[in-house]
């Protein structure tokens, strides 16, 4: 299974603030298990789209980040293992 993660920052975006977050994601950097990273454009956060299967590294870099972000996990599936479930459930 996959989930899109969404990321808000949080609390004062001072040049301090932000030095730090880059410190900690130029040490830590994207973990395995994601497939896409991307940043709103607003400066606000991103998202990214990551393997479900390691979900104990999501958490890490949840707790890792939670100084400056809010994230919150959703699942997801591709729309072609979606449309015959839709289906289904239309026909019962």
């Amino acid at each position: 299974m996959h989930y899109v993660v969404n990321y808000t920052l949080t609390g004062e975006r001072t040049k301090e603030n932000t030095a730090e977050l880059m410190a900690i994601f130029a040490e830590r950097g994207n973990n395995d298990s994601t497939i896409a990273h991307w940043v709103y454009a607003d400066g606000g956060g991103g998202f990214l789209i990551a393997d479900g299967t390691e979900m104990e590294l999501l958490y890490k870099d949840a707790l890792a980040y939670s100084t400056w972000m809010e994230l919150s996990a959703t699942p997801i599936i591709n729309i072609e293992d979606a449309v015959p479930q839709i289906v289904s459930w239309m026909s019962s």
